[in-house]
């Protein structure tokens, strides 16, 4: 990516976040949750399949574009009635922002991030990034200059 790509691609990013609000998830159970984190889960099939991200302990709908910004190819099927339950309707949690995609700095000590509610999610380390599927070739880089102007939100871990 050109300096002038990338800086381009970080104004859009600030003026992006400067409009993005960040509601809070209903009250849901996640607890239970937890243990699925970095699933993403298929709901349905063919052009009425929904998927979801099972993304701290929540189920957040994930829509085409979101999906093609973070994601390599593992959508899992389920008849796991825990995690059923998360992605209907009795427990209402926010989709990812649309258009949420994967960042990082200019040089490997800056981290990488999954930009998404409004800022910047800090990712734990390689083991997480894979957990939660997510694809290496899609991150965008961000100058360094730009990276502490957006929001940062809780450390993405996983058990797994």
């Amino acid at each position: 990516m050109t300096t002038k790509a990338a800086l381009s691609f970080a104004v859009g990013v600030v003026v992006a976040l400067t409009y993005m609000m960040a509601p809070t998830d209903a009250a849901c159970d996640t607890t239970k949750m937890r243990r699925y984190d970095g699933d993403l889960i298929a709901e349905g099939s063919g052009k009425t399949m929904k998927l979801y991200l099972i993304y701290k302990g929540c189920a957040r709908y994930v829509n085409p574009r979101t999906y093609f910004n973070l994601f390599k190819s593992c959508v899992k099927y389920t008849k796991n009635a825990d995690l059923l339950e998360a992605i209907s309707a009795k427990c209402q949690c926010k989709a990812l922002s649309d258009g949420a995609a994967l960042i990082r700095g200019p040089n490997a000590n800056l981290g990488v991030f999954l930009l998404t509610d409004g800022g910047k999610v800090p990712i734990a380390n390689p083991a997480t990034f894979y957990a939660y599927c997510f694809n290496y070739a899609k991150l965008k880089m961000v100058p360094a200059f730009i990276l502490p102007k957006i929001n940062t939100l809780a450390t993405l871990t996983t058990s797994i």
